[in-house]
């Protein structure tokens, strides 16, 4: 197996091999690793279920819930206060190379589901932190897996190459 180290190979990857994507983040938890059960992968499932767009952008809005935080398999989750402008940079580069890849199908930066993308993410980072707070593992009573993220994926990718 090669690694993924590039944002090109990452976004082939959401097509091509979806299954392994969704397996990274599996194993990138949120919070530097201090949650468990809180990985990247629970948190952009949760994300797509949280999405509320307007009708006719519903679809590239949910896929890109589901796509959002893919360039943390490359950069990794870093915990906020850490965030640099530098890796904002490079994290916006490598949704870029995956928008390239997806030109049809996902939401471009500034349209009206780009940012109900950010509000859903918005309100469940929110909600983990209130979990965290209150003693509680975020996702310790649902039931999300790899397999679901890909296969949502894969079904987006196919009813849009459809169209």
């Amino acid at each position: 197996m090669t690694l993924i180290t590039t944002a090109e190979q990452l976004a082939e990857a959401i097509v091509t091999d979806p299954e392994r994507v969704a397996a990274c983040l599996a194993r990138i938890n949120r919070f530097g690793g201090q949650v468990p059960h809180c990985t990247v992968l629970r948190h952009s499932l949760h994300v797509f279920e949280r999405i509320d767009a307007d009708p006719d952008s519903l679809d590239a809005a949910r896929l890109w819930a589901l796509l959002h935080d893919c360039h943390e398999v490359l950069t990794g989750d870093v915990v906020r206060p850490y965030v640099t402008a530098r890796l904002r940079m490079d994290q916006q580069q490598i949704d870029n190379a995956i928008i390239r890849r997806l030109p049809l199908l996902v939401p471009q930066p500034e349209s009206m589901s780009w940012e109900s993308v950010a509000a859903a993410d918005r309100a469940v980072g929110e909600w983990e932190v209130q979990q965290i707070q209150q003693d509680r593992a975020p996702y310790e009573l649902f039931q999300f897996a790899a397999t679901s993220w890909a296969d949502l994926v894969r079904g987006f990718i196919t009813i849009g190459c459809a169209a």
